[in-house]
């Protein structure tokens, strides 16, 4: 009897040591599926960079996911980078996204006033194969622009820089008033600074990264969208001085056309003076402002006026 104990004692920790066993071994095939069948997702307005991440290949680049993906296999340990390729902004001095709120760029005009401009860039990433791939390796890891914290410490760190040189370098070409109240000036100006910001941000960031708001991933690549709000003297005293100055200058214009209209006035009057005698206008003048009223009488017609002294009324 003690034998038989014995072996039932043994055939129980015998059943449950199989099926502890048998659960831990579910547990590792579960978690080892997981490690083969990797996916990935990535939403519609993102594309996604396939990394390879295994324990027995390297770190390299594998393929594009395309905007929209669900459930795209990768490899055990590979990673996704999603990049936005809709329509981005970068915006100095304005609310929105990408912006530097309540910020402006700091130019000094050719009459070295210090005057401040708010910027907008309008632009898309670049979505060309090696270009993106590039683009990730070279700024996007540095700066985790995958990320939306690190996508805009990238704009601040690339673009930013650039926009400043390129309108510190084309505003010593016009005098702040020209930029102030000059539209033809300040398009001049806009279009300058567009080109010089175009020329400054590849060499800054080491290849065309950037496309301009149209861009789709199917046709050119266009330039970036570049606007420059009016650029305004930091010290508000020369504005005051411009409208004081703009003021007298038309207080100035208007009284030159009073005194012009005066003038052609005397002259006409010297004219019918000269014609008509000086009665003969004092009388013309009476005549038309209504302090004697007369009437045309035909010859021959049977009316008799009586006499008297006629007195022109002086003029009030």
């Amino acid at each position: 009897m003690a034998k038989l104990g014995t072996t039932a004692v043994k055939s129980g920790g015998g059943v449950k040591g199989k099926l502890i066993g048998g659960g831990i071994v579910t547990v590792i095939v579960i978690i080892a599926l997981f490690n083969i069948f990797n996916f990935a997702d990535t939403d519609a307005n993102k594309i996604g960079l396939h990394y390879g991440g295994g324990v027995v290949e390297d770190k390299k680049f594998k393929s594009i996911i395309p905007p929209g993906s669900t459930n795209s296999l990768i490899g055990p340990g590979d990673t996704v980078y999603a990049y936005p390729i809709d329509q981005r902004s970068y915006i100095i001095g304005g609310a929105g996204a990408d912006t530097d709120a309540g910020d402006e760029v700091t130019v000094v005009s050719k009459d070295n006033v210090r005057l401040g401009v708010r910027v907008q860039v309008y632009f898309t990433l670049n979505r060309t194969e090696d270009t993106i791939k590039s683009f990730h390796e070279r700024i996007g890891l540095k700066t985790d622009a995958y990320t939306d914290r690190g996508w805009n410490d990238m704009l601040q760190s690339y673009f930013r820089p650039q926009i400043d040189r390129a309108l510190s370098a084309v505003a010593t070409n016009y005098v702040w008033a020209e930029l102030y109240n000059n539209e033809a000036k300040k398009s001049e100006f806009q279009t300058a600074a567009s080109k010089e910001f175009t020329r400054l941000l590849p060499a800054a960031v080491g290849g065309d990264y950037f496309c301009g708001p149209a861009y789709n991933g199917n046709n050119a690549c266009g330039e970036l969208s570049f606007t420059v709000q009016k650029p305004t003297p930091l010290d508000k005293g020369i504005i005051d001085g411009l409208e004081a100055k703009q003021r007298a200058e038309l207080a100035k214009a208007t009284q030159e056309q009073t005194n012009q209209r005066v003038n052609v006035e005397l002259e006409s009057v010297k004219k019918q003076v000269q014609m008509l005698g000086a009665q003969g206008y004092l009388l013309k003048t009476a005549i038309e402002s209504g302090k004697i009223q007369f009437m045309v009488i035909p010859q021959g017609t049977p009316v008799s006026v009586p006499t008297g002294t006629a007195t022109v009324p002086a003029d009030r």
